[in-house]
């Protein structure tokens, strides 16, 4: 009897501290082979198209482009050494932030042409920025915080704390999605995705089946995407609907 008590009394525990984590694993909705020539580190899209970045060597940087469905179709050459890649849906633009902490604007996709937007904006070499679909926001994640500043001036105007994450940059404590309604932090090492909203209360967490790159998390056309990192080789991207 009071062995069932116990266990009824943790299964509450767990179900009130934990109970937005989903029971069921997620399997992916769209997923496609991508070749890096360095790591798979990000993803993005326009809403036509969806585009990879690598990271790792500035002289072999590259951008991909793939079909909403995971055909491939055309790389560019980008030499810059990127970690995340961001659409601004106002300017139609793409922009990218590197390893030296610079933002840059794509002026040019197929000529492998940009310019500097902003540079050492934060400390985080390897943070993986987000931008609002808007363009006018910025995000900077690192171990549980989100600095949150204007874009394009850089000014920083909020500060959020107790995200969930990884506990190093491989394991996703550098990494962060947005997109119009969620916030979205990970921890690669368990393969958990965790939601909030644009206030940062947590509304779930969700174990996916594939996926274990800290850096890859991304937000694009519903799905959020992550990856297994290619290694100068072949890498494999995972799409999860991930909230309704």
């Amino acid at each position: 009897m009071k062995k069932n008590i116990l266990h009824f009394l943790l299964f509450t525990f767990l179900l009130m501290n934990y109970g937005m984590v989903q029971s069921q694993t997620l399997k992916p909705v769209v997923q496609f082979e991508d070749e890096p020539r360095t790591h798979n580190v990000h993803l993005a899209s326009d809403g036509k198209f969806l585009y990879t970045i690598n990271g790792g060597k500035s002289h072999l940087g590259q951008i991909s482009k793939f079909s909403l469905t995971g055909e491939f179709i055309s790389s560019y050459d980008i030499d810059l050494d990127m970690r995340s890649l961001m659409y601004n849906s106002k300017e139609q633009k793409f922009y990218v932030c590197t390893y030296e902490r610079n933002i840059y604007q794509i002026t040019d996709l197929e000529r492998g042409s940009y310019e500097l937007v902003l540079s050492q904006m934060y400390d985080n070499e390897q943070a993986n920025l987000a931008m609002s679909p808007n363009g006018k926001l910025l995000y900077h994640f690192y171990n549980g915080q989100l600095n949150i500043y204007k874009f394009p001036s850089g000014k920083l105007i909020k500060i959020l704390y107790g995200f969930d994450c990884g506990k190093d940059f491989s394991t996703g404590n550098s990494a962060v999605a947005v997109d119009a309604k969620y916030i979205y932090t990970w921890n690669a090492e368990y393969q958990t995705i965790f939601v909030y909203d644009l206030k940062g209360k947590k509304i779930k967490s969700a174990k996916v089946s594939n996926g274990d790159y800290g850096f890859s998390l991304s937000v694009a056309n519903g799905l959020v995407w992550v990856s297994v990192d290619g290694n100068y080789e072949t890498g494999k991207w995972f799409g999860y609907k991930v909230v309704e």
